[in-house]
């Protein structure tokens, strides 16, 4: 419990710090509030509809008074509208976020899947064929980045073999289970090779050190089968290294949403961030990159918690420490 709460300490200071520096991010912006004064009035504002501007964002205010206002706005989803349409920023937000969060999700469940028994297989049967093959191969994938993986799929299964939708267009998965998942098959194969790629590498060779320990030795003479031995006594030692690359990757993975989403024409996080940005559309770029971070904390922190169930003597030590 001392461990959790620590944890749980460390990942609320995270927080603080990332909603601080997004609330004022505006007062750094390229020319300063005119900048925003520009957007929301045109050029050649008057200074009284200037102030009112400032007044109606809480950039009048001092640092401390827009942080504490901006994260009670955050806090009761009052965001404001956009500058140029004046849409409701926690609409458009409640919109995109939960394509970006089910693309992550698949991506990382179907990289994970074929990941893990490639690996403890190959691992096993290693230098034979089959180890070969999938470790060529898991080379090859680490070659193809996003942006190269994507096109090709588009070409093959949208454009000449009309096989996927696209562009992509999201249906939620309660309404239209099966229109669901076909739209995301292709996005999320792309997002999955390169990771597939790299949890194959690193569990493989985690498992093949895990293979020559004298427990693993003993397990075998006392007769225990194949799969209970990879998958019981084996596995579990073997699980840092890919739990880590899987908690380090959800940034990449948050990267890579948004240019699979620029792809394929998907309405997520990651193309409303890019938008916006061209827009400068500035306090939907806020919350947008604030929701992605507090995404990217609290998964860590769960990661952390990972750790300790994977082997106690985590939890033990950092306890002490």
């Amino acid at each position: 419990m001392r461990y959790v709460l620590r944890k749980l300490a460390q990942t609320v200071f995270v927080v603080v710090v990332v909603t601080f520096l997004t609330s004022i991010a505006l007062r750094f912006l390229p020319g300063g509030t005119d900048v925003i004064v520009a957007l929301k009035t045109g050029p050649g504002a008057s200074p009284e509809q200037a102030q009112a501007v400032l007044k109606e964002l809480g950039l009048d205010q001092p640092w401390y008074t827009q942080y504490f206002t901006w994260m009670k706005n955050f806090l009761t989803g009052d965001w404001g509208t956009t500058f140029q349409t004046n849409q409701s920023i926690a609409t458009e937000v409640k919109r995109a976020l939960p394509v970006s969060l089910y693309l992550m999700i698949y991506g990382q469940i179907l990289a994970l899947s074929l990941a893990v028994p490639t690996a403890v297989w190959s691992a096993y049967k290693q230098n034979s064929r089959f180890d070969r093959a999938s470790s060529t191969s898991a080379f090859a994938m680490l070659s193809m980045p996003n942006f190269v993986v994507a096109p090709i799929l588009i070409l093959f299964f949208s454009v000449n073999n009309k096989w996927f939708p696209y562009p992509s267009i999201y249906t939620g998965l309660f309404d239209d289970p099966v229109a669901h998942f076909k739209a995301f098959v292709l996005p999320t194969l792309t997002i999955s090779i390169p990771l597939y790629a790299g949890y194959m590498r690193v569990l493989r060779s985690d498992m093949i050190g895990t293979l020559q320990n004298d427990f693993i030795t003993t397990a075998r003479a006392k007769g225990v089968g194949t799969g209970q031995l990879l998958f019981k006594h084996a596995l579990r030692p073997s699980l840092f290294s890919i739990v880590t690359s899987a908690a380090v990757n959800i940034g990449a993975l948050m990267g890579g949403v948004v240019i699979v989403e620029q792809f394929f024409l998907l309405n997520g996080m990651g193309r409303l961030t890019v938008e916006s940005i061209f827009r400068r559309e500035y306090p939907t770029v806020q919350y947008t990159v604030v929701i992605l971070a507090l995404i990217y904390v609290f998964i860590n922190f769960f990661v952390d918690l990972a750790y300790a169930w994977i082997d106690p003597r985590v939890r033990a030590n950092r306890a002490l420490g």
